[in-house]
């Protein structure tokens, strides 16, 4: 109905025109204000859930940037407690022949350095993920392994240092020891069963005698004596050990760097 149908309308009734068309343009009025306030709440609610997502999008960041972070501390400290632990060892222990005395020291002195990298590793192991504590496990037994190879090489040197030592004054007995000790070599784990013959009881009495009289601990007799084990075939090198945990733990990182989309 138009302005002029109003009217007539109005005439009829008796209604007064202005508060018939102030009514009807207050109705529109409030048709669209509702109108307007409705695509207000929309759009505000979108923009609340938009505000909303961005905050949890950089609370999730941030926690993976935090979380990425401690990881990459636990794995560096690990990787620097392994190396500590095995290059002391080398270049320590194992890199020469010294006194009985001082290896023993060498050997005492790795002793904070194993419990450092098996606390380190415990840390590493509790960050995860499975493929870097499964590397890490590993690469501590590698390096435990090659330290104690370390040591029984060290203390093989130490046992010859004592021995060689006692030859200024007794040359004659360290002589007839570096001949006797390749003999006992060969039948070592013959001793304490029905296999040792009589032959190798007597060399063996010998040497005892001669450690004796040469004043030589009488424990280096089987550091000098006992054969080396070969290594297993299944035993990880050190080497490849420390690449893998390396490369695991760096994929790891990334992998927390750049998480794969929800």
């Amino acid at each position: 109905m138009d302005l002029q149908g109003i009217g007539s309308l109005v005439a009829c009734v008796g209604i007064p025109a202005t508060l018939v068309i102030g009514r009807w343009q207050l109705r529109g009025a409030l048709r669209t204000a509702e109108e307007t306030a409705r695509a207000g709440q929309v759009q505000a609610e979108a923009n609340y859930r938009a505000a909303l997502d961005g905050v949890r999008a950089q609370g999730r960041n941030d926690h993976l940037q935090w979380q990425r972070g401690v990881q990459r501390e636990a794995y560096a400290a690990f990787l620097q407690s392994v190396l500590s632990y095995t290059d002391t060892s080398s270049n320590e222990v194992a890199g020469g022949m010294f006194p009985l005395e001082e290896t023993q020291s060498h050997i005492a002195a790795l002793k904070p350095l194993e419990t450092d990298m098996s606390h380190k590793a415990w840390v590493v192991r509790l960050e995860g993920p499975e493929a870097v504590t499964d590397a890490t496990k590993t690469l501590q037994l590698c390096a435990t392994r090659m330290v104690l190879t370390d040591q029984l090489h060290a203390r093989r040197m130490s046992a010859m240092y004592e021995t060689d030592a006692r030859a200024r004054t007794h040359r004659r007995e360290v002589t007839r020891i570096w001949e006797l000790v390749p003999v006992a070599q060969r039948f070592w784990h013959t001793i304490g069963t029905s296999l040792m013959e009589e032959s190798s009881e007597n060399v063996l009495r010998e040497l005892r005698n001669l450690f004796h009289t040469c004043e030589i601990p009488a424990g280096l007799l089987a550091t000098l004596c006992e054969p080396h084990e070969p290594v297993p075939e299944d035993i990880t090198p050190f080497h490849e050990a420390l690449n893998d945990f390396i490369r695991a733990a760096s994929e790891a990182l990334h992998l927390v760097a750049e998480p794969p989309t929800a």
